[in-house]
């Protein structure tokens, strides 16, 4: 979690436990594109030990879109949610950060779901990295509260 701290830091997502999302987030156009690969993957683990409740992947496809994805384990229950980050570092959009609720991702993990996909961003520059967080919340009656975090390394 400290490493996750100031990788976060680093890219000023850091505060108040939420994730500030940039607005100039330009999610790629739809496009028939194939072979998603997951190019890095971490587990979602609470207090940092095991066991693993999900994992969190930074994917790829062959049109050079980037996305994160979360696979909880098992269904999550009414009390819990979970969401992925996308955290783009170098080019233009450098600190952009997506989540599953960001236009063109498809929501985030609540009950009696699994799995959640942050909008695919297009990126051909080289120098363009992605990091994929995973974050997962539990409700004990007065608000949702962190209960993990995780993050894949930086890759492209």
């Amino acid at each position: 979690m400290k490493t996750l701290g100031i990788l976060l830091s680093t890219a000023g997502l850091a505060g108040a436990g939420m994730f500030a999302l940039a607005t100039s987030a330009q999610a790629a156009p739809a496009a028939s594109c194939s072979g998603a690969t997951s190019i890095k993957s971490a587990p979602v683990l609470r207090d940092g030990r095991p066991p693993k409740f999900g994992t969190v992947r930074l994917v790829r496809d062959s049109c050079s879109q980037y996305w994160a994805e979360i696979t909880m384990n098992p269904r999550l229950t009414n009390n819990q949610k979970a969401n992925a980050y996308l955290v783009q570092y170098g080019g233009n959009n450098a600190g952009q950060t997506l989540s599953c609720d960001s236009s063109g991702g498809n929501g985030a993990v609540t009950a009696g779901q699994r799995t959640c996909r942050t909008p695919k961003v297009k990126s051909t520059n080289g120098s363009v990295t992605f990091v994929a967080v995973a974050r997962e919340f539990h409700n004990y009656g007065s608000g949702y509260t962190e209960v993990s975090e995780n993050a894949t390394g930086r890759a492209r």
